[in-house]
């Protein structure tokens, strides 16, 4: 996607947004402030979603709202705290009343590389945000996401949270911190556990490794800007029939 793509489709003159479909696809974004949330926000605002933005500060998406508040919903919402159920889902209802696609994304880094640097707190607070987050935001949306047809919640996962690849070596220890990768093997086990939960109703549940991308808490030798890791991650949440699956951006499957 060019930079063109992924700007943001201005109002016109007159202050008047183009006139959209009437039942336009629903999505709902956590992080939605900066890096690949927000990117995610671009990329679905420009292929014809309303989008439901999570941040903490309003600051974060003002100038996005201001372009088009027909379609672009942002709510503060901190998912460390547990009104977050509340808050989130009585947007939703007066906003849409529906939910297609929910995207897990809220996050951030750690310290704590080894045993005798792991700090408790800081434990706590980054299972807190990347695992109970996603859980109040889940359990926020289930009602709405019982009102789509095609319905799909993606949690923004990493290769550090497979169990298979940090025993077996194939992801370097020292490049990801403790509570980090303890997290989100957690949030693996959510996605995994919620998948065969939904699966009768047919809602869709999927694990995402973004790839190396360019944030704030990105990996040194990270190589993909947050617009590009957005474009393939809708890609694939748009072009899966699947189900309890944990992939790359390339459609590939990771071992959980």
């Amino acid at each position: 996607m060019t930079a063109k793509e992924t700007r943001l489709k201005v109002i016109d003159g007159a202050g008047e947004s183009s006139e959209r479909p009437k039942r336009a696809p629903v999505a709902v974004v956590t992080g939605a402030g900066r890096g690949i949330g927000r990117a995610l926000v671009d990329v679905l605002y420009n292929r014809g979603y309303d989008v439901i933005a999570v941040v903490r500060s309003l600051n974060d998406v003002r100038d996005i709202f201001s372009v088009d508040p027909n379609r672009i919903f942002p709510v503060r919402c901190d998912v460390e705290e547990p009104s977050t159920e509340t808050v989130l889902s009585e947007f939703i209802e007066t906003q849409s009343g529906r939910v297609d696609l929910l995207f897990n994304n809220a996050g951030f880094g750690a310290s704590g590389m080894g045993i005798d640097g792991l700090d408790y707190r800081e434990l706590d607070r980054v299972l807190n945000v990347h695992c109970y987050g996603a859980i109040r935001c889940v359990r926020a949306c289930m009602p709405f996401l019982r009102q789509s047809e095609s319905a799909t919640i993606v949690n923004i996962s990493s290769r550090f949270g497979s169990l298979d690849w940090v025993a077996s070596g194939a992801v370097p220890h020292d490049q990801a911190t403790y509570p980090y990768r303890i997290a989100k093997a957690a949030l693996n086990m959510f996605s995994s556990c919620l998948s065969i939960e939904l699966k009768e109703e047919r809602i869709k549940v999927l694990a995402i490794d973004p790839g190396k991308v360019k944030t704030r808490f990105g990996p040194v030798d990270a190589d993909i800007e947050p617009v590009d890791s957005a474009r393939a991650i809708v890609d694939l949440v748009e072009k899966n029939t699947g189900t309890g699956l944990f992939l790359n951006v390339s459609g590939d499957s990771l071992p959980w």
